[in-house]
């Protein structure tokens, strides 16, 4: 064993492209035996993606192309397979919430989505303020679901309104009910 390593072996790893070129960073990787418990434990590094075969910036460049164009799109352009797209995706996405925080609104928006053919629908909450989707579930009609919208927004004091007839549901507001204009959905 030396200088406290337990082995190290060496890693190619995906980066961003330099024009047409893919770039990769050859990379020594080492394992250290742990003196308090005894397992042997591979070292972080903190520029490598969940997936340790491509950099962070590598995997925040295929989520930012996921947003706008399939993942076999974006898998077949960088000539990966459509798993690992994916789960690069889910990482940048991931960062993305992380980034956004835990939300505080003080006005919430309830709507219900028909999707498929039939009557099928799940409900999308937004916070009113910053115009941006806070939760998306449901599935049914049954009313139930706004309690856990208020659970995710941490927003004990709102009070859901009962759903009118047609099925829309109203808006749930804390304090303060956000203006909005005639036709205008909060997602």
């Amino acid at each position: 064993m030396q200088h406290g390593w337990y082995d190290r072996k060496r890693r190619r790893i995906r980066d961003l492209a330099c024009g047409e070129l893919r770039i990769y960073l050859d990379v020594e990787v080492r394992r250290v035996a742990c003196r308090r418990c005894g397992t042997v434990k591979q070292e972080r590094l903190a520029f490598l993606a969940d997936n340790s075969f491509y950099t962070k910036r590598f995997a925040f460049y295929v989520g930012r192309r996921c947003r706008a164009s399939p993942i076999q799109d974006v898998a077949k352009e960088l000539r990966l397979d459509w798993h690992t797209v994916e789960a690069l995706e889910q990482q940048y996405m991931r960062e993305q919430l992380r980034r956004a925080g835990t939300p505080g609104p003080r006005a919430i928006g309830l709507d219900e989505v028909s999707f498929k053919k039939g009557h099928t629908y799940r409900i999308i909450a937004s916070d009113l303020g910053r115009q941006r989707p806070i939760w998306f579930g449901g599935t049914d009609r049954s009313g139930g679901e706004p309690r856990s919208v208020l659970r995710v927004a941490r927003a004990p004091e709102a009070r859901p309104h009962p759903p009118r007839r047609d099925g829309h549901v109203e808006t749930l507001s804390a304090r303060h009910r956000a203006p909005r204009a005639a036709g205008q959905h909060p997602v």
